[in-house]
């Protein structure tokens, strides 16, 4: 039987697919259509299968990554949404945390709340934050509220984020039941089911973004569904999460904040298992498509995580612009920096990228579909790093004069210098203002980039990463084969995986084994029932734990793993010595003499025996094809070079190149400099020694 992954990202959809049974592997790529992201994924999906011979009644595993949450809150288009919540605090979502993103912006902005006042409406109700009643909630103001959202303001969907529902949900479990009685197809999000946790705000506008997308990602889902049913495909549908997992369709539409960022995640996890299989665990993960780049870093071969982030920005690359959202996400950053960012001279005669894109429509100018705006793309066609003949595997001849013609009006003249050096200006802009990005990434985690390998990922991170890695300081950098695919490759490769969390605060030394056994334990049931739903025997699963801890009265806390602690086995003294290890790590200083508490209670559930190894490509015979050559320019130092072009398929393994050389595949292709060397592994994966 086979796997298919598919990663529909903003220039192009990605896909890979597995034969299980033989282990061979083959990708392809295809425009994504804006309009309908679905389109493009089912024309894709379609020539993948039938260039192997595939039905799709042969499938029985789709893994899908999407940009669909992120572009619905983006453009606004998610359902028309009410909140119902506890008296007094309607106005959480304007209110937020009174922070600013810019100290130095004095008109600075928000997006506006995705549920405005009049549908923001309150219930007599109470808690205090030991989850004990202090206000009966009434049923009949419930129904009557919730007319008033449907017969009043029309609304689609309703998210329910009661004062500290993450200690008891049992006045939410009644709205939605009430709810339930008098419109039982209106969607409904709890705040103690999506995200059952501390911080009024940070949970209600989480629910609030869940509530929004979800009658969007179920509609979505059932048409990708339908749509594959009617070919044939009898076979399970699963979603790629933020964390690096996926889970089965009916957890995605009941929780859509996990796929935010689906396919970022996904070629983070693909670079961790490339790294480790050229013996890295220490790699910095960079992603480059048509739209953006991505970084992160993979250190000592664990993925990096973050609970918080902010999506739909303002300014789309200002962090705490955005809607607030609390949810498990691999830790990385994402800058508007790709193929399709389009450049232009600014006022005092300066080149800028980004982080506009043309997208896959109409796409770089290059592309001869509409485009009209200078673009990444086309400044590597004009240094020479693109053959225009042989572009995408042979199935796009890019218009090279055209592409000049715009380049020497919109830029070279203005700037008066010739057509190449204004695409080598663009060119580096763009490498700086990734290497900028992740420089400052990286420092704000406390880590450095020297001395990691880069794993260079995305239809376009193969021909950036010897300028961006040279910016780093980094001096090896790892092309896998199929690179331009290794987002639909991560998908592949990605575990079955939830994690579950709630808060139950608490001052450490009140707690007790059976404390943390009881919390620990209802979260390995919550997860449990999410992978046997994907088909995994709960009994063959493997739990990792984790805690939120502080000192009492400090602002934030600090994740604190207990490794190799079942949930039985963790005491207090287990928790303490845990969180000193943590506090250390973290601030390089010994904890202070104050009491230490407890928030929030994490469970990581994965299916459990599967090692991380990535299928592998079916890679051509050995036989070295004589390479042709063409002029590629490599910036004012070392000029127009004459380099040899490889076709990827027609290296040799084993094979070493001296710099400077170009190697072309249908996917992608891998630029190295002068003063570099490239040597092909057994694997054909691709390393540039800087």
């Amino acid at each position: 039987m086979y796997t298919l992954g598919m990663d529909i990202g903003g220039t192009f959809t990605d896909f890979t697919l597995v034969d299980r049974e033989s282990g061979d592997v083959t990708v392809d790529k295809e425009p994504t259509t804006p309009a309908n992201p679905a389109e493009g994924a089912l024309t894709g999906a379609h020539r993948i299968l039938e260039e192997n011979g595939v039905a799709f009644g042969e499938l029985d595993t789709v893994i899908h990554g999407t940009t669909l949450v992120s572009n619905t809150l983006i453009e606004g288009t998610g359902a028309t949404t009410g909140l119902l919540t506890t008296d007094g605090i309607r106005d959480t979502l304007e209110l937020r945390r009174g922070s600013r993103y810019d100290m130095f912006d004095w008109e600075m902005e928000y997006p506006d709340p995705l549920v405005p006042r009049q549908r923001r409406l309150e219930l007599n109700e109470r808690l205090n934050d030991a989850g004990e009643v202090v206000e009966p909630l009434d049923r009949e103001e419930v129904r009557e509220r919730t007319r008033t959202l449907v017969e009043d303001h029309d609304v689609d969907s309703v998210a329910v984020s009661l004062l500290h529902s993450y200690e008891s949900d049992e006045h939410e479990r009644i709205v939605a039941d009430v709810i339930a009685e008098e419109y039982p197809d209106l969607n409904v999000s709890l705040s103690s089911a999506v995200v059952p946790v501390i911080r009024e705000y940070e949970r209600t506008s989480t629910t609030v973004i869940n509530a929004y997308v979800a009658p969007v990602v179920a509609d979505y889902l059932e048409f990708l569904r339908s749509e594959l049913e009617s070919e044939g495909f009898a076979g399970e549908v699963y979603m790629m999460t933020s964390s690096g997992g996926i889970v089965d369709v009916r957890t995605a539409k009941a929780e859509p904040i996990r796929l935010v960022e689906s396919g970022p995640a996904a070629g983070v996890l693909a670079s961790r298992i490339f790294g480790e299989n050229h013996g890295n665990d220490d790699v910095f993960s960079f992603d480059m498509g048509g739209t953006t780049a991505k970084g992160s870093i993979v250190e000592d071969g664990d993925v990096r995580m973050k609970y918080e982030a902010d999506v739909a920005r303002v300014h789309r690359f200002k962090e705490g612009s955005g809607y607030d959202l609390v949810s498990p996400l691999i830790d990385l950053t994402e800058i508007g920096a790709g193929g399709g960012s389009i450049a232009a001279v600014n006022d005092v005669g300066l080149i800028e990228v980004g982080p506009e894109s043309s997208g896959s429509d109409p796409g770089p100018i290059c592309y001869n579909r509409g485009g009209e705006d200078p673009t990444v793309t086309d400044a590597s066609l004009l240094l020479g790093y693109l053959n225009p003949e042989n572009f995408y595997g042979g199935r796009m001849d890019l218009a090279a004069e055209k592409t000049r013609s715009i380049f020497e009006e919109r830029l070279a003249d203005p700037l008066g210098v010739s057509v190449t050096e204004a695409a080598w200006r663009v060119f580096e802009v763009v490498n700086e203002n990734m290497a900028t990005a992740f420089r400052r990434y990286a420092a704000s985690r406390g880590l450095d980039t020297r001395g990691l390998s880069m794993t260079a990922l995305g239809g376009a991170g193969p021909s950036h990463a010897f300028r961006v890695a040279r910016k780093l300081d980094i001096d090896e950098v790892v092309c896998p084969y199929g690179a331009g695919v290794g987002s639909s490759i991560g998908l592949t490769e990605a575990p079955r995986m939830y994690e579950a969390s709630s808060t139950s605060q608490a001052v450490l030394e009140t707690l007790s084994t059976d404390d943390f056994r009881r919390q620990f334990d209802a979260l390995r049931e919550e997860a449990a029932a999410v992978l046997e739903r994907a088909g995994i025997d709960p009994d063959e699963t493997e739990a990792s734990l984790s805690l939120d801890m502080r000192h009492v009265d400090q602002g934030h806390e600090i994740k604190v793993p207990l490794e190799g602690y079942d949930s039985d086995e963790v005491t207090p003294d287990v928790a303490r010595e845990a969180f000193e290890r943590t506090y250390r790590e973290t601030f390089n200083r010994e904890t202070l003499e104050f009491p230490v508490e407890v928030l929030t209670y994490r469970l990581e559930l994965s299916e459990g025996g599967r090692d991380a190894e990535t299928a592998q490509l079916a890679v051509p015979d050995d036989g070295s094809d004589e390479p042709t050559s063409r002029d590629v320019y490599f910036g004012a130092e070392e000029g127009t070079v004459t380099t040899d072009i490889y076709s990827w398929d027609g290296l040799e393994a084993g094979q070493t190149i001296a710099g400077p050389v170009v190697v072309e595949a249908d996917q992608t292709t891998v630029v190295a400099d002068p003063d570099s060397s490239v040597t092909v592994a057994d694997n054909y994966d691709i390393t540039i020694e800087l």
